[in-house]
């Protein structure tokens, strides 16, 4: 074990985003990059954080990270593109031509961990991806696709474990979004690989590439979509964000039998600023979870403040063919926030039920308190977290933020880490909103964790990571 963070990642971190720095100051000016995992995005009030219930249903581009603009569902002026002259002649075409979006992005991260126990984690990744969507045929007919790769630039043998490449450090590349959306009647019917955002399936964009779905889900029409929102669909493939290929998702579980996922739920916005709704998710014969969620945002003046609870019920089903079945278990989380201006403070904190930890490898956890390595989802955990956060846009650099948060939880069972375990964090956001950088976009992390009641030698685990997205927007 090091007793300390290598250097090397701080100075590579700095080398990658200079170099896409550099690269973002040619003469075309793409939209901004945007990442998809809301969840990592550092707040510029207590209306932007992060909410799993508000933001399940959203419409996600083919690929998370990718500029949200250009892949509209409606006509837009998005602004110069690289194949101008292209979309000049397509602008008297037919909706399906005239509307079509073609977009490049390019990515870089490295992850650097000293584990408490065993070797370290460490990998240096470069990537890029082509994704592309038409418009609608008739109104009815659209496609998407979307293909993305993710290459070794340093990745030191037995230090895997970083996510950004598989565990033995071979590249990952995968073919994750195909598909066709039908329209009618106010529906929207999905059916192929895709991107969904729930609250325990979702991309979790925090890496080189997304977690992506297979299957078919009917949803209500995007663009009629306001106070009343529902969807439901079975899912049969699922592709981790370290994987090249979609298994089904009873086997991410450790399950061989062949089971999908059956998913769906509703939200509702019954007075503006509050959002409540649920979804249930069946794996049959193996797990049945079900969360809903109650989000209040309330203005007033200058200061914002939200309220938010949310509640998981998990349990075993049909043949139990689950690790440790049967069980029941579940979790509740709340949590509060107030901001002033550019300053947002939070509280938030997790209990979970004693009969086993809850399982979710479909997407990041939705509890308020998870924190950038731990998700803090044993069994019996107690969790609080609090944080701070500030938009440095108009005293330094438009899109600079800076957050750090503290979690500390008690009585987990059986945890590897002991029953007590402590996560502090710190994140630097770059993400500017006009300017000759509004096509990138910059994150760095540093997280710390303690192991209290591990052995002498085995109580820190240290994390550095830094990842840049830059968006080229062909057409």
């Amino acid at each position: 074990m090091h007793a300390k963070l290598q250097p090397r990642a701080a100075s590579r971190a700095a080398l990658m985003v200079g170099m896409l720095l550099l690269t973002a100051t040619g003469a075309i000016r793409p939209a901004r990059a945007d990442q998809d995992d809301d969840a990592e995005r550092v707040p510029s009030s207590a209306a932007d954080i992060y909410s799993p219930i508000q933001r399940t249903f959203q419409h996600q581009v083919p690929l998370p990270g990718g500029p949200q603009r250009p892949f509209a569902n409606v006509p837009a002026d998005d602004g110069p593109v690289l194949m101008q002259d292209v979309k000049d002649r397509l602008r008297f075409a037919g909706p399906f031509w005239r509307d079509l979006k073609v977009a490049l992005y390019f990515r870089t991260h490295e992850l650097d961990r000293n584990n408490s126990s065993g070797p370290p984690s460490n990998a240096w990744a470069g990537g890029s991806a082509l994704a592309f969507r038409t418009g609608y045929l008739d109104d009815w007919l659209q496609f998407e696709a979307a293909g993305a790769t993710s290459q070794p630039l340093h990745a030191p043998a037995g230090e895997g474990g970083t996510l950004l490449l598989t565990d033995n450090q071979a590249e990952v590349s995968s073919f994750a979004v195909a598909n066709a959306k039908l329209r009618g009647l106010g529906q929207e019917l999905t059916v192929g690989r895709q991107l969904i955002k729930t609250p325990y399936i979702n991309p979790q964009d925090n890496r080189m590439l997304p977690n992506a779905v297979e299957g078919t889900v009917l949803m209500r029409r995007r663009d009629e979509a306001e106070t009343f929102d529902y969807g439901i669909g079975y899912l049969w493939g699922f592709k981790a964000r370290d994987s090249s290929y979609f298994v089904p998702f009873s086997e991410e579980l450790g399950v061989t039998e062949d089971r999908g996922v059956l998913a769906g739920g509703a939200k509702v916005v019954p007075i503006p600023g509050l959002t409540i709704g649920a979804v249930d998710y069946l794996i049959a014969d193996v797990v049945n979870t079900t969360f809903a969620e109650a989000d209040w945002i309330i203005p007033d003046g200058a200061m914002t403040y939200r309220l938010s609870a949310n509640y998981t019920d998990q349990r075993t089903v049909g043949e139990n063919l689950l690790g440790g079945a049967p069980y029941a278990t579940g979790q509740v989380s709340a949590r509060v926030a107030a901001s002033y201006r550019e300053a947002t403070l939070l509280a938030a904190a997790s209990n979970n039920g004693d009969e086993a930890a809850l399982v979710g490898p479909f997407g990041s956890f939705p509890a308020y308190t998870v924190l950038d390595q731990l998700n803090f989802n044993d069994a019996g955990q107690k969790t609080f977290v609090v944080g701070a956060a500030y938009d440095f846009s108009r005293i330094i650099f438009d899109g600079l933020k800076l957050q750090t948060r503290y979690g500390w939880s008690w009585d987990a069972i059986d945890a590897s880490g002991g029953p007590r375990q402590n996560e502090y964090n710190i994140e630097l956001e770059y993400l500017p909103t006009a300017g000759p950088f509004e096509n990138v976009h910059v994150q760095i992390f540093y997280s710390a964790v303690e192991f209290p009641d591990n052995p002498p030698g085995e109580t820190q685990q240290p994390q550095v990571r830094g990842m840049v997205t830059y968006l080229v927007p062909l057409l």
